[in-house]
């Protein structure tokens, strides 16, 4: 298990265990980064980002560029009416491909209005909690905190 000697790490172990009922030593910090912040995995299938406000911004404006398949499809599906979710599509298509089908819609924004008002527009409307909790779409906060389930 990894054992963060950063206190604000700690505090965000203590926030996370508290909202789950449970005990901080539960509570492994990822290796990695995601969206630039060290996420929490508690047992073999939850995993958790604990991020302060402006924290939280900042992850949501970082998710923006990786999730571009994902935000065009979702607009496309919604604009035509089309009875479809892209995780339906996730198990069909490798990795791969869709991390390739990412960088040519980022081209294509990077040849037009660029990234940063994509991003401002998403955060504008209030998108924090869908581009960040994978799992529910939902944003918690708790002692400073703000909590999203990633899975």
């Amino acid at each position: 298990m990894h054992n963060s000697q950063d206190p604000v790490m700690q505090q965000k172990r203590e926030v996370l265990a508290r909202f789950l009922g449970v005990g901080t030593a539960d509570l492994r910090v990822s290796n990695g980064h995601l969206y630039g912040f060290k996420a929490f995995f508690y047992g073999n299938d939850a995993a958790y980002l604990v991020l302060s406000d402006a924290e939280a911004t900042r992850a949501a404006e970082n998710s923006v560029q990786e999730k571009l398949w994902l935000i065009c499809l979702e607009s496309l599906f919604a604009y035509f009416d089309i009875d479809s979710t892209p995780p339906d599509l996730v198990g069909k298509i490798k990795t791969k491909e869709i991390r390739q089908a990412n960088e040519e819609i980022k081209k294509l924004i990077h040849h037009t209005c660029g990234m940063e008002p994509l991003k401002k527009r998403m955060l504008a409307f209030g998108n924090r909690k869908n581009l960040l909790a994978d799992y529910d779409q939902a944003e918690h906060y708790l002692d400073g905190f703000f909590i999203y389930r990633l899975y």
